[in-house]
């Protein structure tokens, strides 16, 4: 299918690992020229190097801190959200983290009112459970005096909280990113969409 993205420009940050590394290579298999930024220097250019000669697309890596004034300066985002499904299903040990990605659902549904009069799409993507290299270090971390089988650590995870029971890889995650990113999505702003596996279970 095409979805109408060659040539385009996307930015994308936290963008040299996990999730937002596979959406990257996600848009470039599209033909878009990518952006990544990530806080690490030496890796945000690696990445973005081995993505340009893959794809053979424009790719930028900057290393900036997008949490600053100074970092986001940097950048422009065609704007799409990654929140979480603990926004609207918290999980008892994640206070924090709950709070925020409730807020930036929040955050985006107005913001996607405001800049839709300059043709700004903003959209919100809540992932379950992704097998990010986060996963795998925490997993290895609670199991390192238990035997180390953190692969059954995880597989355990999977199987009590999602009916598909097993985690989605972040190249799972990234396809539905660069669909709406597309112009075959051209018709979704302010939304909030959840890549679950079915762990979501309210209607």
């Amino acid at each position: 299918m095409d979805l109408g993205l060659k040539d385009k420009v996307a930015v994308v940050t936290g963008g040299s690992v996990g999730i937002g590394l596979a959406v990257a290579n996600g848009l470039a298999a599209e033909g878009v020229d990518v952006v990544i930024a990530a806080r690490g220097a030496e890796r945000v250019s690696a990445e973005a190097a081995r993505i340009a000669a893959t794809h053979r697309v424009k790719a930028l890596g900057v290393a900036c801190d997008v949490a600053t004034r100074a970092g986001t300066d940097h950048l422009i985002a065609v704007i799409l959200h990654t929140a979480s499904i603990c926004a609207v299903q918290p999980l008892w040990y994640e206070p924090i983290y709950n709070t925020t990605k409730a807020a930036l659902l929040m955050f985006s549904k107005t913001l996607a009112t405001e800049l839709i009069g300059d043709n700004i799409r903003v959209n919100t993507v809540n992932p379950g459970l992704i097998l990010t290299p986060d996963w795998i270090k925490t997993a290895k971390q609670l199991t390192a005096d238990k035997g180390g089988d953190w692969q059954a650590y995880l597989d355990g995870i999977a199987k009590e909280n999602t009916p598909i029971k097993r985690f989605a890889s972040p190249e799972e995650l990234a396809n539905f990113y660069v669909f709406l990113c597309s112009e075959r999505a051209s018709y979704c702003v302010g939304s909030s969409y959840f890549v679950d596996g079915g762990w979501l279970k309210t209607v």
